[in-house]
């Protein structure tokens, strides 16, 4: 029988994951690696026809190096394409359309008040182009209303790319900008859902909770005070309020918890939660990094609910290919290393804990949720302390503390978000939506008071030394605080029996 540490398609998707980093580190490099990866591949199905060698033997070698060296290939010509692009090699002011990709994210300090947007370039004066990436900066108070989709017309001043992207240049708005006609639809309507909550928990709800909210249910966190934003991410709580992996595994597998638990056959399940990632992202906006979130989540799902467990590393593997193939940039992502990290958790160690959690009488959806949040911290710790030099003492028990009020945030919010949007302002659905929102004050309250208290400590964000020795360190540490839980809890068991 195959084991769940099926490794036949994580190999080849971490030397097409090196083979992208080689080639985004060093570009002049990246031929050298497909000359030796095709030299090698020939080499060895040449050893392999005159009997010297079998396919048995040498079958994932020929796969992995074939990968490599098609991931080398692929983006070499990605590399070419981009600096072939009339504005790469250009520098002064000029006229460009360009199309908004997604949100634009306020630049530190806010009293600066330029905000920066990922853009596509669609047009140079008045002449169509290819699409190509770009990061633009302007003023926040004209681009912040700005929603993915919308095409715009502005004066901007060109500059080199960002090293290590797939970028063509940096634009830095000097003109204001001018619509070019309206965003797609889906997208306008989603836009006009988030501006419905936002003004929905700002009417029902206190601050914070009524900046939370949205970030909680559809990853909208620009109404959340700054001192709450600090006490999630001290409290190893970010995740919750950023379209990650881990954040898609979490909201779908609350509401996969909720069908099973109003009788849902189980065998359904998987595709109910496919339903809901892609309703999901259609209503979060399908950015690039929502897409990789929403795949991650997928396979994490497809772990959980599955019978036929050895598929699951086979299912990331083929997710990490597609996803660097697509777009090469996450190869040196920390959302990406951190989504992958945390499906990996999810499939590897899920169900174990899952398991564990049942022998401790933990009902199973809730079971199922705990098992995603623990599984998912445990293994993501020593990478955030990698690329941040800090390790959360207490993250692990705050994820514990607030999951369960998560999957009621979820749904019931969601829930506010649509019925919401009906109709007009002060309506029936408006009112529907305010009840909602408040019902969900008390579970709001406990989030910010977890987060609050167990952020607010000094010790809660301890640094770490940078690099690999911190992310050691933080693995170490980790697997104690794991230890320690599981103990207590069987002392717990014991007393109780």
């Amino acid at each position: 029988m195959t084991s769940v540490r099926d490794l036949r398609l994580v190999v080849p998707a971490a030397a097409v994951w090196s083979t992208t980093i080689v080639g985004l580190l060093a570009p002049s490099a990246i031929r050298t690696v497909v000359i030796v990866c095709v030299a090698a591949g020939v080499g060895v199905s040449g050893a392999v026809g005159l009997r010297l060698l079998s396919w048995r033997s040498v079958g994932i070698a020929v796969l992995v190096l074939g990968m490599a060296a098609t991931a080398g290939i692929a983006l070499s010509f990605r590399v070419a394409v981009i600096h072939q692009f009339p504005l790469h090699d250009d520098r002064g002011k000029v006229t460009v359309t360009v199309r908004v990709v997604d949100d634009p994210v306020p630049l530190r300090p806010a009293a600066s008040g330029r905000s920066r947007v990922r853009v596509d370039v669609v047009a140079i004066g008045e002449r169509a182009v290819r699409a190509a990436g770009a990061h633009l900066v302007g003023s926040t108070s004209e681009w912040a209303q700005l929603v993915p989709g919308q095409r715009v017309r502005v004066l901007v001043r060109v500059r080199p790319p960002p090293d290590h992207t797939m970028l063509v240049a940096s634009l830095t708005a000097v003109g204001t900008p001018t619509l070019v006609g309206a965003p797609p639809a889906h997208q306008r309507v989603a836009a006009h859902i988030r501006d419905r909550l936002r003004t929905v928990s700002a009417r029902a709800l206190g601050s914070p909770e009524s900046g939370l909210l949205p970030g909680l249910v559809l990853g909208d966190i620009s109404g959340l005070d700054d001192n709450v934003r600090e006490d999630f991410r001290d409290a190893g709580l970010a995740h919750l309020t950023a379209v990650s992996g881990s954040n898609f595994a979490i909201v779908c597998g609350a509401v996969l918890a909720l069908l099973a638990l109003l009788g849902c056959p189980r065998r359904y399940l998987p595709i109910l939660g496919l339903a809901v990632i892609v309703g999901f992202v259609i209503l979060v906006r399908p950015s690039p990094s929502v897409l990789r979130a929403a795949l991650m989540g997928a396979v994490g799902l497809f772990a959980m609910f599955s019978r036929r467990k050895a598929q699951a590393l086979p299912s990331l593997g083929t997710a990490v290919i597609v996803g660097l193939l697509w777009w090469p940039e996450l190869a040196l992502a920390p959302g990406f290393a951190l989504s992958v990290a945390a499906t990996a958790g999810i499939v590897l160690w899920g169900p174990a804990i899952r398991d564990w959690l049942w022998d401790y009488r933990i009902p199973t959806g809730l079971a199922e949720v705990l098992a995603m949040a623990i599984a998912a911290q445990l293994v993501t710790a020593p990478i955030i302390a990698l690329i941040s030099g800090r390790f959360s003492i207490v993250a692990i028990v705050a994820n514990i503390l607030v999951v369960p009020v998560v999957a009621a945030i979820s749904i019931v919010g969601t829930a506010a978000a649509l019925v919401g949007s009906i109709g007009g302002p002060g309506g029936f659905c408006w009112i529907i939506a305010e009840l909602l929102a408040r019902i969900l004050g008390p579970a709001l309250w406990w989030m910010v008071t977890c987060a609050g208290v167990l952020g607010g400590w000094a010790w809660a964000s301890i640094p770490v030394p940078d690099g690999v020795p911190g992310a050691l360190l933080a693995a170490a540490a980790t697997i104690v605080l794991a230890m320690g839980l599981r103990r207590r809890a069987r002392i717990g068991t014991s007393a109780r029996r």
